[in-house]
């Protein structure tokens, strides 16, 4: 972990430190090369200090680790943030005719595509996806790709159907294409099908890539995000741009957080070719190459997410598998035995417990002693949490979630399965290590939404009063420490990141408020004063 060519010191003093760690509270920290060296009293810190020791007087901030943001889509963050959003919109025609003025007021796409993201079926008033009828009304003569708020459902107009030769009879493996009556696609697209069409719309430049990556990043750091994980390909088009745009960036030093990828790569033959290629082992100071993702199932708002039993407002569906059962083994396998974590993009039960079972197939393959995790892992039950548990999987979790969808769970869902979902002190009651993040762009990527949506489980109009199934609110400690020591875990970091201790990284932020004592309805208003990634400061107020 340490720079051995690197001298550079910092040292916070007159501060409040929670290390997230034993032995507790203290009220200074000297880091060297990027790596904590000592932590104490005021008096012991500072004749470690030299002339040349970067000395922050705090004056009572509060410290922390540094933030982890276990499963986002950096560059699709950043895009958005310069996009179309279209999570406001409460009707068909709204989003019809906010698109129209955003077409009228910017300029044309670099690639020639309109991509917008953020509408959501339950919060317009015809409670039904749009279709390619509902964009052409937009444009006839430009190819628009309109993803919902989760992303595993779009629409396209004509246009866009056209060009990509997206006609009657088309399949997609893993994927939905919806028709009409007369058997014409209608424009809405499902999981597979999704991932297919942004693969197959023209790529980005390098350019374009680099400034989302850019807008991203700067908005992370504010936040008091030092690592994450993130899901790239689609965006970037290939592993390959995925790695030329990474790998450059930290070349040049514009890294200012760490980064970690996760690889969706759809079958055996692109995960083998991955790692023949020794792409898997790749590991800079700042940028590395991380899990496997294995996409299982959809989402729960879609009626995607696979479940064990049909969904109660939708009799006789069970949700969309993306992988047979024994596909999810052979992947498994094969990325263990090179060393790789697996991390299942799992919703509903049913494919949580795939998940589960692939992982058992594995307990006889080479490196059993690798932690897999579940992303999102939201409609559960007391046997899988038991099973999770005594196979050491871990859970990956969106707090922010919760307060998106707890309108429509009792719905999608019986009393029963509902109780058991998004039951993130289940989770942690059964001894299954936790680690937060965000999804954006399905969710804001600031972490203290997700925080505040741990502990209260309530929207931000507090609805539902007293929080939706409050048996299953967190504590601050546990609500913070899913965001820093527990980030780290899934991430298989914590050995060298993640809390604040000697011999760990000098990431770590500074509130200007105490996160411990902040008043429930104020934690959103709490002020990141620092960030600091690698003993540098990144970010300071």
């Amino acid at each position: 972990m340490t720079d051995t060519k690197r001298t550079d010191s910092l040292a916070l003093i007159n501060s409040v430190i929670y290390p997230m760690a034993c032995p507790g509270r203290v009220s200074a920290l000297f880091s060297r090369g990027g790596v904590i060296e000592a932590l104490g009293t005021d008096r012991e810190i500072l004749p470690m200090c030299d002339a040349k020791t970067v000395v922050l007087d705090m004056k009572g901030r509060f410290v922390l680790p540094g933030f982890t943001d276990t499963h986002i889509h950096l560059l699709a963050a950043g895009r958005s943030l310069e996009a179309l959003d279209l999570s406001g919109v409460r009707s068909v025609d709204e989003l019809v005719l906010s698109a129209k003025k955003y077409l009228e007021e910017n300029d044309p796409p670099q690639n020639g595509w309109f991509c917008a993201r953020g509408w959501d079926q339950n919060d317009m008033g015809e409670k039904r996806f749009p279709d390619r009828n509902d964009l052409d009304r937009i444009s006839s003569g430009l190819p628009l790709f309109f993803e919902r708020s989760c992303g595993h459902i779009a629409v396209l107009n004509s246009m866009a159907l056209e060009m990509l030769g997206i006609g009657r009879g088309m399949r997609i493996a893993g994927g939905v294409i919806d028709t009409d009556t007369s058997g014409m696609p209608n424009g809405i697209v499902r999981e597979a099908a999704v991932n297919w069409v942004r693969m197959n719309i023209p790529p980005n430049s390098r350019e374009t890539l680099r400034r989302w990556y850019k807008l991203a990043a700067d908005r992370l750091v504010r936040h008091g995000i030092t690592s994450v994980q993130t899901d790239d390909i689609e965006t970037a088009g290939s592993a390959e741009e995925v790695f030329g745009l990474y790998e450059a960036v930290e070349a040049e030093e514009e890294m200012p957080l760490r980064i970690s990828h996760q690889w969706c790569l759809w079958n055996e033959k692109e995960l083998s070719a991955f790692i023949r290629e020794g792409s898997h082992k790749i590991c800079g100071r700042y940028f590395r190459s991380g899990p496997l993702k294995i996409r299982v199932d959809g989402t729960l708002g879609a009626r995607t997410a696979a479940l064990r039993e049909e969904y109660s407002d939708d009799p006789g569906n069970r949700g969309v598998y993306s992988h047979s059962q024994e596909e999810m083994d052979r992947l498994v396998i094969m990325a263990q035995e090179a060393g790789m974590q697996a991390a299942f993009y799992a919703i509903g039960d049913g494919a949580i417990e795939r998940c589960l079972n692939a992982v058992e197939a594995a307990k006889n393959a080479a490196n059993a002693d690798i932690a897999h995790r579940i992303v999102h892992c939201q409609v559960g039950g007391a046997d899988l949490y038991r099973r999770m548990a005594e196979l050491g999987v871990m859970a990956d979790i969106q707090p922010a979630f919760v307060a998106s969808d707890w309108p429509i769970v009792m719905q999608r869902l019986d009393a029963e399965r509902a109780r058991l979902s998004y039951a993130w002190k289940s989770l942690l009651t059964a001894g299954i290590q936790v680690g937060a993040g965000s999804d954006a762009p399905s969710e804001p990527l600031d972490p203290l939404i997700g925080i505040r949506a741990a502990i209260l489980r309530r929207d931000t109009k507090g609805m539902p009063e007293h929080g939706w199934m409050p048996s299953q609110c967190l504590d601050r400690v546990e609500a913070f420490s899913i965001y820093t020591s527990g980030g780290a875990c899934v991430c298989g970091e914590l050995p060298w990141r993640g809390t604040l201790e000697p011999g760990k990284a000098a990431d770590m932020i500074a509130f200007m408020e105490d996160p411990f004592m902040v008043p429930d309805d104020e934690l959103l208003e709490m002020r990141n004063g620092l960030t600091v990634v690698d003993g540098r400061i990144r970010f300071i107020r």
